[in-house]
């Protein structure tokens, strides 16, 4: 069960308990069923064994799955897509807007939490008003004491030997004991009347004791402990009541057959006749709730009347009947007590590539959308737009709109990556709270597709002397293909604030580098070009390429402009260059970022990043993944898209794009010798950059140890975040990169 991470524990087992009661209650109607169809054919072993599946489904947190459960009837086991034609207009989307909520009251509805607390409440009263009473029962008990007299001594001993416990339990006779029955859970105290001996014959005390015996030896005392805390946990839910209340009769009927079947004789008869002595020679109070904690023969009316018939009726086990039981048995297990089987991936070590971009939009702006369909999930809000569309173009090109960030991460399938954007403030109890974008996906490859679990928390915190917190959560599986644009539509509008959307474009990293590796084989001798447009020179090295790829494939060039923006001019000479490295030439020198959009090469004019004060994180975790990555980067202090620092150092840092940067637990020395050396292979005069460390003092660059995994990053970025892993400040002078711990 995922839950959310900043969820009050109590709501979190709210959550819980919901569906573990909702499918136990299930799960006993269809125990109830089977028993009133197989009826005297099942018997009374079988009968009480149908219950413990119940038992696990009402206490286990998290279901095995299994490809035969009953849940892959009515719920949804893989991601799907509805598909809704809709035609090409402006519209502005909208989705219900955030509920602001008490900050001393932690998160989701105010209902939702209400529920919780009420549910915690009872559960609270269940357990302290039923311990109390099994405690004052059993005080009861004792304070009418009496002595264990020798014979029963012997014939207590006799019973525990015949029923294979090591030794005869802790017996307390008393005036005040109603009937003979069994207390505790990890020492079993025996209760008997005083008047055991003067009511019951000798053949009748030793099935009695037997009986009570046969409950050590199962193990009923702790079953029963556990079935006192699950009914206090479901105190609500009225089936569970009456599953709980068969149960223990069912125990009773299973340690009635399981006694006749281990003495050498017939003794149903003499069986028979103590269990009614015990009806007419036992008066019970009328409260008795500490009786719960007990395990003995209280029964009187119906149930009674049903054990007698069940004694009356009783068999041993043959074959037929248990291989019938063990089918039952085994049919609820794998049907009932386990969740829908999802299918595995095909290939599980796929690297998949998410790009995000968290784009806030002015509140009274409509978004503009040409896509002719879209993928809608009604229930959250998530768009699937086609990639063939210019959604996420028209989305970033809303007159007013503001890129908040553009994180990137490589995960594998089957591994989960997060991305948090935020900062912790104070939550007016003395404790902090993270505010911000909490954003998390599960991807997995299947079938020639990505699916994706989204979960995505928006949380903001208005101001005043009380604060209060507002959020907006979304759940989601959706299934794309490489390249497609999935958009999560507003999260949330404050009065006079922006509404926020999340663009999301997941890549095949197997797809990408098999593209770039094409790329860069394509040499082109000669590009030569003095103030062309941009057009021009897309078009040459579209051509060029035709001729020159090995593969004979091509590359398609494609350029997007900003309407209102004039078309850049360019002016290159360049020999002997793969097109990889003309593309980012292009790029650098006009600004523009690049995109792989299916397989086509996208340039389009360079984003302007908001530059809060922010942390921006990224972490991806996974089984065998090792420790988890996280990179850090305060992005106050490094202008990530490469358009505020203007020094000459800046603009090469920013130009310079590292394909590929891995570094495990390398050395701060280390790192800056192999930045340096990339700098001087990128720089087309072959100068690089120079690097200044002032860090006196301890730890040296040599015990500052930095683990890093980044694609095709800028080299701005790049030392963002070698500076942050560091905790050192970066400084981009004009003829050198300094990295210090001074302001």
């Amino acid at each position: 069960m995922a839950t959310n991470p900043e969820m009050f524990p109590i709501e979190a087992c709210f959550d819980w308990f919901l569906l573990a009661t909702g499918r136990g209650a299930l799960l006993a109607l269809a125990v109830l069923t089977l028993q009133t169809v197989f009826g005297s054919k099942l018997r009374a072993l079988w009968r009480y064994a149908l219950w413990f599946p119940v038992l696990f489904v009402l206490s286990s947190p998290v279901l095995p799955e299994s490809p035969f459960s009953l849940e892959r009837g009515w719920s949804q086991t893989g991601p799907k897509r509805m598909e809704v034609a809709v035609p090409p207009a402006r519209s502005d989307f909208r989705i219900a807007p955030v509920v602001p909520v008490a900050a001393s009251s932690g998160t989701n509805s105010n209902g939702g939490r209400v529920a919780a607390s009420v549910w915690a409440a009872g559960v609270f009263v269940c357990l302290l008003v039923g311990g109390f009473a099994w405690w004052r029962a059993l005080a009861v008990f004792r304070r009418g004491t009496t002595s264990l007299t020798p014979e029963l001594g012997m014939e207590i001993v006799e019973a525990a030997r015949h029923s294979g416990l090591r030794s005869a339990p802790e017996v307390l006779v008393s005036h005040t004991v109603p009937g003979p029955a069994m207390s505790g859970v990890l020492r079993p105290l025996l209760l008997l009347p005083a008047s055991f001996t003067e009511t019951f014959g000798r053949d009748e005390r030793r099935l009695i004791l037997l009986h009570e015996m046969t409950h050590v030896k199962r193990g009923d005392l702790l079953g029963n402990a556990v079935v006192c805390v699950l009914q206090a946990i479901h105190w609500c839910n009225p089936l569970v009541w009456l599953a709980f209340a068969r149960f223990r009769a069912d125990r009773e009927l299973a340690c009635d057959s399981a006694v006749l079947s281990a003495v050498e004789e017939d003794r149903r008869r003499v069986y028979g006749q103590a269990l009614l002595k015990m009806e007419t020679a036992t008066v019970l109070p009328p409260f008795r709730l500490g009786f719960v904690g007990l395990v003995g023969l209280f029964e009187r009316g119906q149930d009674l009347r049903s054990r007698l018939s069940a004694i009356a009726a009783h068999r041993g086990n043959d074959l037929a009947s248990t291989v019938g039981g063990l089918v039952l048995l085994f049919g609820l297990v794998f049907a009932g007590a386990t969740r829908a089987q999802h299918e595995a991936d095909i290939d599980p070590g796929r690297s998949i590539l998410i790009e995000a971009k968290f784009i806030e939009v002015p509140a009274a702006a409509e978004v503009a959308r040409t896509s002719q369909s879209l993928g809608l999930d009604q229930k959250t809000g998530i768009m699937v737009w086609p990639s063939d569309t210019d959604a996420i173009e028209e989305l970033v090109r809303t007159p007013g709109a503001d890129v908040m960030s553009t994180p990137r991460v490589v995960t594998s399938s089957g591994q989960k990556a997060t991305i948090e954007i935020g900062q912790q403030v104070p939550n007016g109890a003395g404790g902090l709270r993270s505010v911000g974008i909490h954003f998390a996906v599960l991807p997995g490859w299947r079938d020639g597709q990505i699916q994706m679990e989204l979960e995505l928390r928006l949380t903001s915190r208005k101001p005043g002397a009380d604060p209060v917190f507002a959020e907006r959560k979304i759940q989601s599986k959706v299934v794309v293909r490489p390249g497609e644009v999935l958009v999560a539509g507003e999260l949330g509008r404050e009065e006079g604030a922006g509404r926020l959307f999340l663009v999301l474009r997941p890549h095949l990293v197997e797809i990408d580098e098999a593209e770039r590796r094409r790329r860069d084989a394509i040499l082109i001798p000669e590009v030569v070009f003095i103030e062309a447009r941009l057009s021009e020179v897309l078009g040459f090295l579209r051509a060029r390429a035709q001729q020159l790829d090995p593969e004979k494939k091509g590359v398609n060039l494609v350029y997007r402009p900003v309407k209102g923006e004039p078309e850049p001019v360019v002016t290159l000479n360049l020999k002997n260059v793969p097109l990889s490295r003309v593309i980012r030439y292009l790029a650098d020198t006009s600004n523009l970022e690049v995109e792989m959009v299916d397989a086509d090469v996208v340039l389009r004019p360079r984003m302007a990043i908001r530059q809060g004060a922010g942390m921006h994180s990224v972490v991806v975790e996974g089984k065998d993944s090792g420790p988890p990555l996280a990179v850090q980067v305060q992005t106050d202090r490094v202008d990530l898209a490469g358009g505020a620092a203007k020094t000459k150092t800046a603009e090469l840092a920013g130009r310079f794009v590292l394909p590929r940067v891995e570094f495990q637990n390398a050395t701060l020395a280390e790192v800056i010798q192999f930045l340096q050396a990339k700098s001087v292979e990128l720089d087309p005069e072959r100068q690089g950059l120079n690097f200044v460390l002032k860090i006196p003092g301890a730890p040296a660059p040599e015990a500052m140890l930095i683990t890093l995994s980044l694609r095709d990053v800028p080299f701005s970025e790049a030392l963002g975040h070698v500076a942050q892993l560091s905790g050192l400040k970066l400084r981009f002078e004009e003829k050198a990169v300094v990295l210090s711990r001074d302001e």
